[in-house]
């Protein structure tokens, strides 16, 4: 197809202009106010102070968010750190398993958040390298402009000057001499018409300068991508922390985390406003980067010359096309000049040497020649144009998403690393040590055994210690203390026959009518039936202390 536009870096012929990006569209929709809640203009000036306000106000949303997660975590505290009132182990189990599933979800945003630090470093590295393409071409039409006014100027005109003093002595033939003199000034004239035009294509550009803008890009990337990355990682780090502590049910683990998960979520929700101004920032930069870069470009570069290489239209004309042409055709009169020159000159002056200024003359005018050849190809709008989508793609479409999936990542985790420093609270308020767990239990059977003492009747009996000799001594009112029974120590049927014998002895000797231990008056002998109001069971000094089976001298 005639008068197409060939294809730029690989990009499809009708893809060769910039096109904003949907995201970027919906971000710089987003309304902008300042201190006083007027809406400015969403146009991206970042000298303007009242714009620069507009977006500490989006960026202080977060903010505002964490003071309010805060004071909420504050309350909770202080209604919750107070009860100590032991639990069960089985009673944190849903809370368990909720801090599990929050900090899986905590690690997922996280992971995204890594993505979009990767995708916004490549969009930033594009940036970088299409920078210094541009710059290197500015570079090469400033260099190539300054060699070829310096030659013009020191080389040529020097030359032409040693020359004119030459042709001034007196010869023969006077109309030889009148056209070589002419064919010399006609020469010289060309030359500053050329340096002159040198000179118009060079001014433009010399406040033009981003190579300490790019290498404080550099700098900050180098920066600010494995920081992020240290950060990140460090939020999984802590968060596997929790996770360990969750599993083997660590209070000291998760303590660590309430302590660490508030810096953690302070930082998030820091980071969530930084990443929401930047974003809307880039936003507003990529509805419409052209006019940026014309109002920050310096007041000797001309706005025609910025939108001719950001559009790149062919119904635009290159403003440095009349100025190489100039000295293009400047540079071929000088060469047709020098041409006569060099015929008539030796031939009126064959001993003045001219030979060697004469060719050092033509040389210098085929250099100048070369350049210009190598500037016509150096200012055509194509190199710097893709250069230009290059760069805008980078950042508005790659580097913009990177950021905006990293405002999200933060986001979510602040709210999540919220929510698992309150789960967190709840939970190691409630873990205690297993003794603590062990009480617990044994509150239950101790009650269990006070609400049903039928079916624990067998413990209600108590042996004598087993190093005591003699018989039991009983005084006043107390009762006997008896420890609990040792298999080791049980008595064969020898000694418990011995004891009994032993104990009726005893019995006999006691005179009548006084009883310690034993049987009652009112006891008879009799095997089947047993008389008294214990039933032939052992009495003590008081009725109000506990009554002793036969066992329990056993």
């Amino acid at each position: 197809m005639q008068g197409s536009t060939p294809p730029i870096m690989g990009y499809p012929e009708d893809d060769d202009q910039y096109k904003v990006p949907l995201i970027a569209k919906l971000l710089h929709a987003l309304p902008h106010y300042n201190i006083t809640f007027h809406r400015i203009n969403n146009t991206f000036r970042p000298t303007s102070d009242v714009y620069l306000e507009s977006l500490g106000i989006l960026g202080s949303i977060p903010a505002a968010l964490l003071i309010i997660s805060l004071f909420g975590l504050l309350l909770y505290l202080l209604t919750r750190c107070c009860d100590r009132k032991p639990r069960p182990a089985h009673s944190i189990t849903s809370l368990k398993v909720t801090l599990s599933i929050v900090t899986v979800l905590c690690c997922a945003a996280i992971g995204l958040g890594l993505y979009g630090n990767d995708d916004l470093h490549n969009g930033l590295l594009e940036v970088l390298q299409a920078g210094r393409k541009v710059d290197n071409v500015v570079s090469s039409v400033r260099n190539q402009t300054f060699i070829l006014e310096n030659t013009l100027t020191m080389k040529i005109q020097q030359q032409l000057t040693e020359l004119e003093d030459i042709f001034d002595s007196k010869t023969n033939n006077q109309s030889a001499l009148a056209q070589l003199q002419l064919a010399l000034a006609v020469t010289k004239g060309n030359v500053t018409i050329a340096k002159n035009a040198a000179n118009d294509i060079r001014r433009p550009l010399a406040g033009l300068t981003i190579t300490n803008f790019l290498a404080k890009g550099d700098q900050w990337e180098l920066i600010r991508w494995p920081g992020t990355v240290a950060i990140l990682a460090l939020l999984l780090v802590l968060c596997a922390v929790l996770l360990v502590g969750v599993a083997r049910h660590s209070r000291c683990a998760l303590i660590l985390f309430s302590v660490c998960g508030l810096l953690a979520v302070t930082g998030s929700w820091l980071m969530s406003g930084l990443y929401l101004s930047t974003s809307v920032a880039v936003g507003d930069l990529c509805n419409d980067p052209a006019d940026f870069l014309v109002h920050q470009a310096p007041s000797e570069l001309p706005s025609d010359i910025l939108l001719y290489y950001t559009q790149c239209d062919v119904a635009r004309s290159n403003p440095f096309t009349q100025r190489l042409r100039e000295s293009q055709n400047a540079i071929n009169n000088a060469r047709n000049a020098m041409t006569i020159v060099s015929k008539i000159s030796p031939v009126l002056f064959k001993n003045a040497g001219l030979g060697p200024k004469l060719g050092s003359v033509n040389a210098d005018i085929k250099l100048c020649e070369r350049i210009l050849t190598g500037l016509t190809a150096l200012v055509d709008c194509k190199a710097v144009h893709s250069s230009y989508l290059n760069a805008t793609r980078g950042l508005c479409e790659g580097g913009l998403l990177g950021l905006v999936l990293m405002l999200i990542a933060s986001f979510m985790a602040a709210i999540l690393l919220t929510v698992m420093v309150w789960v967190d609270s709840h939970t190691w308020i409630y873990i205690r040590k297993r003794n603590d767990y062990a009480q617990v239990e044994e509150q239950s059977y101790v009650s269990a055994h006070q609400l049903h003492p039928q079916n624990h009747q067998n413990m209600n009996t108590r042996t004598l210690p087993h190093h005591h000799k003699g018989p039991p001594v009983i005084s006043g009112s107390h009762t006997l203390a008896h420890p609990a029974r040792n298999p080791k120590h049980e008595m064969t049927p020898q000694q418990q026959a011995h004891m009994h014998h032993h104990h009726q002895q005893a019995m006999a000797m006691r005179p009548g009518g006084t009883h310690t231990l034993g049987r009652l008056p009112s006891h008879n002998n009799s095997p089947t039936h047993m008389h008294g109001p214990n039933n032939g069971k052992y009495a003590t000094l008081s009725k109000h202390c506990k009554t002793l089976d036969a066992n329990d001298f056993y």
